[in-house]
């Protein structure tokens, strides 16, 4: 029994090490130097500001970005000093996402699966589901108008950059 006991508490313990011994440093700034040109990144500044654009350049004092609202990309450049910055990530700008057709395929899809589903059931009654053929249709419908007023904010992805 005491060979069991000491058996666990030890791959607890090295279990537990194994999270602290991989975690790689996100503190190195020439992986943000590396950037390609009109990279989608999201910045994090020290007083917890989070802004999305794209890069522009940088070098060992700081960082510059055409700055993205959730409509279009800013003409002008802002420089974000380092000192200033807490976090970077790669993220993905979500301008021109048809939101409108991927609600209609989802609405046409969960249409469909209630037509099945009645199709399917023993209990269904001809002349009680005189439009359930349209009911992808319907489906479509409405999840087109839900699309339209569905926005999607910009997206972070990997992190580049922590202190």
């Amino acid at each position: 029994m005491r060979n069991i006991i000491v058996s666990v508490l030890s791959l607890v313990l090295f279990t537990s090490n194994i999270a602290l011994v991989s975690a790689k440093p996100q503190g190195d700034w020439s992986a943000v130097k590396n950037l390609p040109a009109n990279e989608g990144i999201a910045i994090k500044t020290k007083d917890g500001v989070t802004s999305f654009g794209l890069f522009v350049s940088s070098d060992d004092s700081g960082i510059s970005i055409f700055v993205a609202d959730k409509e279009r990309v800013a003409s002008q450049e802002r420089v974000f000093q380092r000192g200033e910055i807490k976090k970077i990530w790669r993220a993905k700008l979500r301008f021109d996402e048809n939101n409108m057709a991927k609600g209609a395929l989802i609405g046409a899809g969960l249409g469909g699966a209630f037509l099945i589903a009645w199709a399917l059931s023993k209990q269904r009654d001809a002349d009680a589901c005189v439009g359930c053929a349209l009911f992808p249709l319907y489906g479509a419908g409405i999840g087109a108008v839900i699309g339209v007023f569905s926005k999607k904010g910009h997206k972070k992805g990997k992190l580049i950059y922590s202190i």
